[in-house]
């Protein structure tokens, strides 16, 4: 740790990770480079707690914009997201996946959050209904949440109604449960398996690159396959051998003999980071927009995500004239600065044109005479004659 932990090469570190080594972009955000030094940082600092580093390098925080990585998104295109649904997942799924998106619509939960949500494991999070007149159904969030604290915040009437569309004898187990996809890697009809023997045999003699493109699958997917029969590649194979087409077609025949060969596989409970990446592809289809692509700042066009349509819902309590106090018991923000640095700004345009408004519109509360009294409505005839009898007499 004292070798790395120097300015120099936390600076180079740094450097590399705003250029977007090892990641699937060219580049990566100045608030995306400075989240993973930080990270990197307090593990240098727990070093130094124990005395396996001498010091803690200064290391300067690169300059970026304080703004959401996105935006919030409108009741509109999360329509479009319900439309665009089924055709990412199928039709099979794509009830269980629009409940999963109505259900982060109306809960403004984190994706992790989403994933966790159970109906009756206290060890998760969890729905309390009322037990007496007047309360309220809350909603349970244990201290394995983001912020570590172990918090009871009210159900919101959307997802409240959500839940209790749900048949009392279904509600066990997890809330939220996406339909496992059946997918064909690489989504190509001609992708086969081979059958055990034959990849082992395979192996012998061609490497993971020869086989995948013989297959019709990704390299990584061969690997899987050895990884799960236990089959070791042999180390002394030329990258550059091609598997016969002759051969290939004996062993689609074979691998089409064998139960379960083709090249599908079922999921049944899909990870947090597995639904995060379907919600952005559903996004991607929808062609909502939450972020223009600028260069000067290093930002990518970013498509909605499960994290825009919390955003989403903090925007609409925003709206309703909710208080920021309580958007952030609803958010789960650890403290209020969190709160105010991202949703603060929008209260504060909206109450500020709220107030122009009022102040610059013409009023039709004010009547002709002074005093500022509301007006009057109109005289009738007989009550025009009365008045110009008594200003005569006057």
């Amino acid at each position: 740790m004292s070798d790395v932990a120097t300015l120099d090469k936390l600076e180079y570190l740094q450097e590399r990770l705003l250029a977007g080594d090892e990641y699937r972009y060219d580049e990566r955000s100045p608030n995306t480079v400075n989240s993973l030094m930080g990270t990197v940082m307090a593990f240098i600092r727990f070093c130094h707690s124990r005395g396996w580093v001498t010091s803690v390098p200064k290391l300067e925080r690169l300059e970026s914009d304080e703004v959401m990585k996105g935006r919030p998104v409108t009741g509109p295109e999360f329509q479009q997201m319900l439309d665009a649904t089924e055709s990412v997942v199928g039709k099979r799924s794509a009830e269980s996946w629009k409940f999963a998106l109505r259900v982060l619509w109306e809960s403004g939960f984190r994706i992790g959050e989403l994933m966790d949500f159970s109906w009756n494991d206290s060890r998760h999070i969890h729905p309390i209904w009322p037990t007496q007149k007047g309360q309220f159904s809350t909603v349970i969030v244990p201290s394995s949440q983001k912020n570590g604290r172990v918090q009871e915040i009210p159900m919101l009437p959307g997802l409240a109604e959500l839940l209790e569309q749900i048949p009392v004898k279904l509600r066990t187990g997890w809330i939220v449960n996406p339909t496992g996809m059946e997918v064909e890697l690489q989504g190509s009809r001609h992708s086969f398996q081979p059958s055990v023997d034959d990849l082992r045999k395979l192996t012998q003699r061609y490497s993971n690159v020869a086989i995948a493109t013989a297959c019709g699958v990704s390299e990584a997917a061969v690997r899987k396959w050895l990884n799960r029969h236990g089959i070791q590649s042999s180390r002394s194979l030329q990258e550059n051998a091609v598997i016969p087409a002759n051969k290939i077609e004996r062993l689609r025949s074979r691998a089409e003999r064998c139960p379960g060969s083709p090249i599908r596989r079922t999921e049944n409970r899909l990870t947090k980071e597995r639904v995060g990446r379907v919600i952005g592809l559903i996004g991607m289809e929808a062609g909502i927009v939450v972020q223009l692509e600028d260069s000067r700042v290093q930002r990518r066009k970013k498509f909605a995500s499960a994290h825009d349509i919390r955003r989403g819902l903090a925007q609409r309590l925003i709206n309703a004239g909710v208080s920021a106090e309580t958007l952030k018991v609803v958010m789960r923000h650890k403290d209020f600065a969190t709160t105010e640095r991202h949703y603060g700004a929008l209260r504060s345009a909206q109450s500020a044109a709220a107030e122009i408004s009022t102040r610059l519109a013409p009023s039709t509360e004010i009547s002709a005479f002074v005093g500022g009294h509301k007006k009057t409505p109109p005289l009738s005839a007989e009550e025009l004659l009365s008045l110009k009898s008594l200003l005569a007499r006057l």
